[in-house]
């Protein structure tokens, strides 16, 4: 398994699907999701994290009604997941874990002027809001 960095990020997600998940259904606040394979990545101060198989994830967390203008799916899915991930160990600090998703999502679509960009910077100020009730129930 080939390691995910900010550097080659773009083109691994072009060449192959980087992260195979399946969705787990049943009653849950949020689409929950399952990890099916091992992802392997390093984080932008250079340590390394296997996100192991098996790691249940709700892709991000965005409240049914804003869905139209912020699908909880999309092209930053690698972000969210290595902000979930972060998140549910609490082996970074709530900061790190928020910055790491933005710098993340701008790796894989934040070119600047772009309605992406927007979108990446409403999820980082979403959860620098709200992260903090989630970060103090783990």
């Amino acid at each position: 398994m080939k390691t995910i960095t900010l550097y080659n990020v773009k083109d691994h997600l072009q060449q192959v699907n980087a992260i195979i998940k399946s969705r787990l259904y049943g009653k849950h606040k949020w689409r929950q999701y399952v990890l099916l394979q091992d992802v392997h990545v390093e984080l932008s101060n250079k340590k390394l994290y296997v996100i192991p198989s098996g790691f249940r994830w709700d892709l991000s967390s965005v409240p049914r009604p804003f869905w139209a203008i912020l699908p909880p799916d999309g092209d930053f899915e690698i972000a969210a997941l290595i902000h979930d991930y972060l998140y549910q160990n609490q082996i970074t600090s709530r900061k790190f874990a928020d910055k790491e998703m933005l710098i993340w999502s701008k790796a894989v679509n934040g070119r600047k002027g772009s309605f992406r960009r927007i979108d990446n910077y409403t999820r980082y100020y979403a959860v620098r809001a709200f992260g903090g009730v989630v970060w103090k129930n783990k």
